[in-house]
């Protein structure tokens, strides 16, 4: 008997002292300004919160569907971070670059064509953050595609870079480094429910659409990092351009400004000729009526 009892002394211990694990957090992404969904929103929740850009099980790539960009050089993407786990977020000071996906399929020919770029790690105690990683697909296409990350600066980790060109189409998307999301975030603490406002989280570098419909994919999210004992999940968010903006009516041209027909302008002369003339009349008149009254 004195042995169990020891013996649940000492396991009761144990789980006292023994660290216990690290509670999930999670952060969701929605977009909210750069891009327009099909039915005219600019503001874009992530459709499926659970899934990261390096998951085997994509399924959410394809929706929702948006209108290609307004123009072809440089797409800036404000995106919300919002704490969507039952603990608080702790972010550190110093953070990992943004991960970044491109894509594109359904053109005709080619198969399919993903990449995936992660963004970099910050750096452990005072050490410099990694460098994000580059990915980058160019088949049959004149056009040589530029891609390219964001630096690393101090211990804060780079952004990813990631594009695909297939047959003169392409995208290119660049993700904001650690040090860019730290002005934001750095040491700050989200509540559940609480979120902040990230403006380039993203950048879409570069985009060009030769084929109609053509399935134009891309994506971010923020590489897991731990914070106060939280190990914290970033729920990918993904899109598809399919098609070009509608072009806006033209403005009808406005009615001519309205002037006299011309009958209409003759019959208006001959009614001030004929005022003039009565006018002259009765002037005429009265000077006889005065000469005579003076004679």
């Amino acid at each position: 008997m004195h042995r169990l009892a020891r013996s649940a002394v000492l396991t009761t211990l144990l789980f006292l002292v023994l660290p216990r694990p690290a509670s999930a957090g999670l952060l969701s992404l929605t977009v909210i300004s750069g891009v327009t969904d099909l039915l005219g929103n600019t503001q874009v929740p992530d459709p499926i919160l659970q899934e990261s850009l390096s998951g085997s099980t994509l399924t959410q790539l394809g929706s929702p569907l948006l209108y290609d960009p307004e123009t072809e050089l440089l797409t800036s993407v404000t995106v919300r971070v919002m704490n969507t786990s039952d603990a608080a977020v702790l972010f550190p000071e110093f953070l990992p670059g943004v991960s970044v996906l491109t894509g594109l399929n359904a053109i005709p020919g080619y198969s399919s064509k993903l990449n995936v770029a992660a963004g970099g790690s910050a750096g452990k105690d005072g050490a410099a953050g990694v460098d994000g990683a580059i990915s980058r697909t160019v088949l049959d296409t004149t056009y040589d595609l530029y891609v390219a990350g964001t630096p690393v600066a101090g211990s804060n980790g780079g952004g990813g870079g990631a594009g695909t060109a297939v047959a003169e189409n392409w995208i290119a998307i660049q993700g904001a480094s650690g040090a860019d999301l730290a002005a934001y975030l750095s040491g700050k603490t989200l509540a559940p429910g609480e979120w902040i406002d990230i403006p380039d989280f993203a950048r879409i570098t570069a985009f060009h659409r030769l084929t109609d419909g053509g399935r134009f994919a891309f994506g971010f999210d923020l590489p897991t990092f731990n914070s106060g004992g939280i190990s914290v999940t970033t729920g990918a968010w993904t899109g598809t351009f399919s098609e070009a903006l509608p072009v806006p009516p033209t403005q009808p041209p406005l009615p001519p400004s309205t002037v006299p027909e011309p009958a209409s302008a003759a019959l208006l002369l001959g009614g001030l000729a004929l005022g003039a003339g009565r006018r002259g009349l009765a002037r005429a008149r009265r000077d006889r009526r005065e000469d005579g009254a003076r004679e």
